[in-house]
């Protein structure tokens, strides 16, 4: 053996070694964090058989293109060994060069290269994303062994790491430039083969891929990078450009065809055609069945099978083209594949079920919650068995957030714990566990003064939470937050910590949520909900219709096309929402105006072709009530229950004839609150009665309320510019994010409190006003002038407005009136926020729903 043999074995093994190196950085990489056993469970699992799958069938090719490149070798040399063919053969170079000669071979060879590119990105970004290691590996697998195989255990990988941080919006030019410049390689080398310049486009287009990968999309460099481009952007650039490679391709393929040529034949033949360009056929045909697995196994259960079943359609037209089946066998045979789908999905459930009682099991006794469980007896206590416990689900993605909707959750919650003995809560929140289960326990008691029992509350966690946000859909922003809290429905009640016990309600009013988890669940969970708003209501399409440029028409009020366009969505959307709401049933309302609207929906919804088919309407309804099969209250009920304030501590405030001359608006700085109107009315204000700008008349403004992120932030800070402009600066506080004891403080030294939004709900600050004893200035709609500052006991209780300047006219009013008037108004205004919306009479009239979920629930069990 001479030396350039022995370096040939050397480059030989090394190569083999490498990519042993490559399989052990990518499986440290899997597992990192993780239990082996979890390799074997789920998708993950799925994914690691069809990278095994990949891997037999493209180097079954390369082992076969390996003999043969050895016997055309020994043909032409005498003495051939294999050490001297190792020398004289450019294997890598010989391969590529098969597979990249002729229209047809170069179609197929021209997807694994273009995937590639786009491979790259995604590793990039999803890894940064996960917290996955060496990604730079999973592209070594690929160019060393198989980029389905790589793609394959990357989603392995993805499968095992959640999200542990928000995608990123933009990418670095220095990672997005190489990816770009790819696609020259990719064009030029059909054009290269048997050149001196194959080598190099070789060379050019695998660098260019590894290069990216040696680099983390979370490291300084990354984060730090100034030039940067828009993921969107970049991925729209790489698909044109793949398309443009394809479509030169595929021309090019098709002008070589002979007349009469079948072109699906002939690419087929071109598979086998050479072990090499078997081996990269199959790559490619592996990636393809990679990502089609992965589309169809993303996503609810609803939604995979119905992507399943079109996969099949897709896949069983194809055959029937290419074997000349018989079209009318086809269309015999899609009645059995419905049927089987059906199976199928209720096999599925069947499984979640059965899974989810194990689950529950395991979380009652982790939480010290035993459930029919025989408990040893001790020398003082005789043996018993423990009794069924009571497991509740309450639906609120933000329940960290510290408004008036979390005031009503906790508020319940506490009176369950109170009295209920044998009860777990649930909490789907998007919060946890970014904030601890302390974390939240402790800020509910500094905000509310509500203290929790942590022994029997459970966290269950939404890490997909933005697909509710506020600002992550740019179009058909209510139907798209809809379908996302189905996706969070399933991380809830069925992802990896999914959980749902007996009773589920919903706090926050996503309606989509109930027919999915009545699907889930089945008949033996109650579904019940605590309603602040509606997702759509009459109101919101009555201002599209008429053009008013609100919060939930930007955009359409400017354009009549698009103002028919949205009230046709609008239409839509509300058939689907009403409809969703009949699957609750016990629907409580936090205002008589919402109570309006959802009775108002629900009836819509009993008279649609949709409810007939997929629930009892309302005719059939009334047979079977006609018939003593059912009576009348066991339909679903839509009551208010005013929602909860802490009266006890504000009532103790006193000083009502000896107040400041200050107005409080206390409200999270959301847009629907329209906190901008309130520093226009002051500047109004001011304008029309200058003696309230300074001296001994001065009033001022302090702003009280939460910043949820960034862009309630913003908002803040384009409120104090506001300010600024208006010329009111001296006169506004903004105080945010203050603990519940300076909000009481602050309520116990002003006079009028202030609130401008329009279709208030219901107006919990305002309740809290008028127990803190200030005179409540509000918008005039919705529930604070049909429920709340309304006369009691014939005595007026406050002020209503609608824009800037009657706001103004109406804070004059509060401020002239002389102090037995002023004193009456405050004693009137806290008699009511005691006797209507204090925390007691907010229990009294939960209890009552609470009562008829849980009669609900407990008949469900028994079957009856």
């Amino acid at each position: 053996m001479d030396k350039d043999e022995l370096v040939a074995y050397l480059v030989f093994v090394s190569y083999f070694l490498l990519i042993f190196l490559s399989f052990g950085l990518v499986f440290r990489s899997i597992l990192s964090g993780q239990d082996v056993s979890k390799l074997f469970e789920g998708r993950a699992f799925y994914f690691l058989r069809t990278a095994v799958g990949a891997l037999l069938c493209t180097w079954y090719f390369m082992f076969r293109f390996m003999a043969w490149s050895y016997d055309s070798y020994s043909i032409k040399q005498v003495s051939a060994s294999f050490g001297r063919w190792l020398v004289d053969t450019a294997l890598f170079e010989q391969a590529w060069t098969v597979v990249c000669s002729g229209p047809a071979n170069w179609w197929w060879s021209s997807w694994i290269c273009t995937w590639t590119v786009v491979f790259t990105a995604i590793v990039w970004s999803e890894s940064g994303r996960r917290g996955i290691k060496y990604p730079y590996a999973y592209m070594l697998l690929g160019q060393l062994v198989a980029i389905s195989v790589s793609t394959a255990l990357f989603l392995v990988a993805i499968s095992l790491h959640p999200r542990i941080r928000p995608s990123p919006r933009t990418c670095p030019v220095y990672i997005a430039f190489p990816l770009l410049m790819a696609f020259l390689p990719i064009y030029l080398l059909p054009k290269h083969v048997g050149t001196n310049k194959f080598m190099d486009s070789l060379l050019w287009l695998h660098g260019a891929l590894l290069l990216p990968l040696t680099s983390s999309s979370t490291n300084d460099l990354a984060a730090n990078a100034k030039v940067r481009i828009p993921f969107t952007a970049l991925y729209g650039m790489l698909i044109g450009a793949a398309v443009w490679i394809h479509k030169a391709a595929t021309e090019q393929y098709l002008a070589s065809l002979r007349s009469g040529q079948s072109a699906n034949a002939t690419l087929y033949k071109t598979i086998f055609s050479h072990p090499a360009q078997g081996s990269i056929s199959l790559d490619v045909i592996w990636v393809g069945i990679i990502l089609i697995s992965w589309s169809v196994l993303s996503g609810p259960a609803l939604f995979r099978l119905v992507k399943g079943s079109a996969v099949v359609l897709v896949l069983g037209t194809a055959v029937a083209r290419l074997t000349g089946v018989n079209w009318g066998l086809l269309a015999s045979i899609i009645p059995i594949l419905i049927l089987f789908g059906f199976g199928s999905m209720a096999l599925s459930l069947q499984r979640l079920r059965a899974k989810n009682l194990v689950k529950r099991r395991e979380l009652l006794e982790k939480m010290g919650m035993p459930e029919e469980t025989l408990v040893q007896g001790t020398s003082d206590k005789a043996p018993q068995v423990t009794g069924k416990k009571v497991v509740v689900g309450f639906w609120h993605p933000y329940c960290n957030a510290g408004g008036g909707g979390e005031r009503v959750l906790w508020t319940a919650i506490r009176h369950l714990q109170r009295t209920e003995r044998d009860l777990l809560v649930l909490v789907y929140s998007g919060d946890y566990p970014a904030a601890t289960k302390q974390e939240i326990i402790d800020k509910v008691k500094t905000r509310f003064s509500i203290s929790l029992d942590p022994a029997r509350l459970h966290f269950i966690p939404l890490p997909s939470r933005y697909l509710i946000s506020d600002d992550f859909w740019k179009r058909f922003t209510l139907l798209n937050q809809s379908l996302g809290s189905v996706v969070l429905a399933w991380e809830g009640l069925c992802g990896k910590d999914g959980l749902w016990g007996d009773i589920f309600i919903d706090s926050m009013g996503y309606g989509f949520t109930y027919p999915f988890t009545r699907l889930i669940a089945g008949s033996d969970i109650a579904i019940g909900t605590y309603t602040h708003y509606p997702t759509v209501s009459t109101d919101m399409v009555k201002r599209v219709r008429e053009r008013v440029h609100g919060v939930e028409n930007a955009g359409a009020s400017k354009s009549a096309v698009k103002t028919q366009i949205k009230l046709v969505y609008y239409r839509i959307f509300t058939s689907l929402y009403s409809v969703s709401l009949l699957f609750s049933q016990h629907i409580m309302t936090n205002s008589s105006w919402t109570q309006a609207h959802i009775q108002s929906l629900l009836t819509a919804g009993r008279a649609s072709y949709l409810a007939s088919f997929l629930l009892k309407d309302e005719t059939t309804l009334q047979k079977r009530e006609e018939r003593g099969e059912a009576k009348e209250e066991d339909r679903a009920r839509c009551e208010v229950v005013y929602p909860p304030c802490d009266t006890k501590e504000l009532v103790k405030l006193g000083n009502l004839d000896k107040r400041k001359k200050e107005i409080i608006s206390l409200a999270q700085f959301r847009p629907e609150k329209e906190h901008a109107k309130q520093i226009h009315a002051l500047s109004a204000l001011f304008d029309k009665y200058p003696q309230h700008r300074d001296g001994p008349k001065r009033v001022t403004l302090a702003m009280m309320g939460g910043a949820r992120n960034a862009q309630d932030e913003e908002r803040l800070s384009g409120l104090k510019a506001l300010a600024e402009k208006l010329g009111v600066r001296n006169n506004v506080e903004f105080i945010v994010n203050a603990p519940y004891p300076e909000v009481v403080q602050r309520l116990g030294q002003a006079s009028v409190g202030l609130n401008t939004m329009m279709d208030e709900h219901f107006g919990i600050n305002v309740v809290e006003f008028m127990a803190a004893g200030l005179i409540p200035v509000v918008h005039a709609s919705a529930g604070p002038v049909m429920d709340i500052v309304v006369p009691y006991n014939g005595r007026q209780t406050g002020y209503h407005a609608t824009d800037a300047e009657s706001f103004a006219e109406a804070i004059h009013s509060a401020f002239s009136l002389s102090d037995k008037e002023s004193l009456a108004m405050r004693k009137a205004a806290r008699d009511a926020a005691v006797h209507k919306f204090s925390e007691a009479e907010f229990e009294k009239a939960w209890e009552k729903g609470w009562f008829r979920l849980k009669d609900l629930a407990s008949r469900a069990e028994r079957g009856s």
